[in-house]
């Protein structure tokens, strides 16, 4: 092959695009059904791209109106394997906390930290959805569980947001 139809066909290869994000096994609509510290839930979840496809905000709207349930959590990948997150949920600024984690398995995983305790969420794939458990770790004694919730893909509906 000359040197000329070598670089030709480089050429037309294209760019390298990147491989695909973890996170984007959450895009989509999910019905929410499961338990927060003992107290059965049933929410709308809604994972949708942002700011180019760099950001994925996961929202959680509960439909209990008695105990209000609306989580909004961002996720960015940081590397190969690698998440940063905010959590944001309806207790406002000391509710909120940075979270690290990265690609466990066929999963997620993120540690959210309070200071006094880390949130660990993990995001497990299930079928055609996603388990989510929610584990409390004080300093200094061993993790306990919050919250666990199956996520089963449901129709999106216009206007969702927890904002």
């Amino acid at each position: 092959m000359s040197l000329a139809l070598l670089l030709a066909a480089v050429s037309f290869a294209g760019p390298t695009l990147p491989p695909p994000s973890p996170l984007a096994g959450l895009v989509g609509c999910w019905r929410v059904r499961g338990t927060v510290e003992g107290k059965a839930i049933t929410a709308t979840a809604r994972g949708s791209w942002r700011l180019g496809g760099r950001y994925l905000l996961f929202e959680l709207h509960g439909l209990n109106t008695k105990q209000p349930q609306d989580i909004a959590i961002i996720m960015a990948d940081a590397g190969p394997g690698q998440l940063t997150a905010w959590w944001m949920d309806r207790f406002g600024g000391p509710g909120s906390a940075a979270g690290r984690g990265g690609v466990i398995g066929t999963g997620l995983s993120i540690r959210l930290d309070y200071g006094s305790a880390v949130l660990i969420n993990r995001f497990t794939p299930y079928g055609a959805g996603w388990r989510w458990q929610i584990d409390a770790k004080p300093t200094g004694r061993p993790a306990s569980p919050v919250a666990s919730h199956s996520l089963a893909p449901a129709r999106c509906t216009p206007g969702f947001s927890v904002f």
